[in-house]
């Protein structure tokens, strides 16, 4: 299996819905247990005791229901957990194996973005040494707060503080996983220029040849793109967004992001 780590606006959808016209991909919406789950592993050492809460934790996210189980159900869940190595790493392999087996495909993954919130606790329960391929798509923080600013669910003052979770959050997972065979770092920028060249690299990487319906826009995201937040997903690849920050973000939140992210947007190619 694979994860697809990406901050919130980085263009997580959009690759993950490109990856799903792929016949040999699938990734379900939305999760919310990844993150819980590696906390209950981090406080319970006891594999016994823990095996059976992470089962109920899982079948009663209040997202279980409409994203996983038409995928997997709730005994499945428990069968797989019962053989399951007992890490994070093992029962996310089990899980997304046997949604691979039931959809007839040949790798699945996972796409919440907030789980790249929780990278430090990701760690210390050894998913990033680990097998598990992960895909690590990274935007310019500048880009990012344009498209927040555009989005009702956004906090108010979100730009005061989200740059330094961006810096923070990326930079973590890079450093941690720079150079290792299962990790590959995208740009949402080359992946919106070159869309065919960026999602060959990916392909490639999870071991299946790179399929031209993964470009086809009319066929993207058939549930999401009626979402407000998700209009651009009907879309083809829309190269002027990389740079549309430079036009719709007041100067003082562009100054801001240079100050208090300037590592990652050096470490990410973004500025000198």
């Amino acid at each position: 299996m694979f994860i697809l780590f990406g901050s919130p606006r980085s263009g997580t959808t959009l690759f993950k819905e490109s990856l799903n016209l792929h016949s040999g991909i699938f990734i379900p919406h939305q999760t919310t247990f990844i993150s819980p789950v590696a906390h209950l592993i981090g406080c319970i050492s006891d594999w016994s005791k823990a095996q059976t809460l992470i089962t109920q934790l899982i079948v009663s996210t209040d997202d279980y229901r409409e994203v996983l189980a038409p995928y997997i159900s709730p005994s499945e869940v428990e069968e797989v957990l019962g053989s399951a190595k007992p890490t994070l790493a093992g029962i996310l392999q089990a899980i997304y194996g046997r949604i691979a087996r039931n959809t007839g495909k040949s790798i699945c993954g996972d796409k919440t973005p907030d789980d790249l919130l929780s990278i430090r606790k990701l760690e210390q329960v050894g998913l990033l040494h680990s097998d598990v391929k992960l895909l690590h798509i990274v935007r310019d923080v500048r880009g990012v707060m344009s498209s927040l600013k555009n989005v009702i669910w956004a906090p108010e003052g979100i730009e005061e503080y989200f740059p330094r979770l961006w810096n923070y959050t990326n930079l973590h997972l890079h450093n941690a996983m720079r150079g290792r065979p299962n990790y590959l770092l995208m740009h949402y920028e080359d992946l919106i220029s070159n869309p065919q060249g960026a999602l060959a690299r990916v392909t490639d990487f999870l071991g299946l040849p790179f399929e031209e319906a993964m470009l086809d826009n009319n066929k993207r995201a058939p549930v999401l793109r009626n979402d407000a937040s998700h209009l651009n997903l009907a879309q083809p690849f829309l190269n002027d967004r990389a740079t549309s920050w430079k036009s719709e973000l007041d100067p003082q939140i562009i100054k801001h992001c240079e100050t208090t992210a300037t590592e990652a947007l050096q470490v990410f190619g973004y500025i000198s």
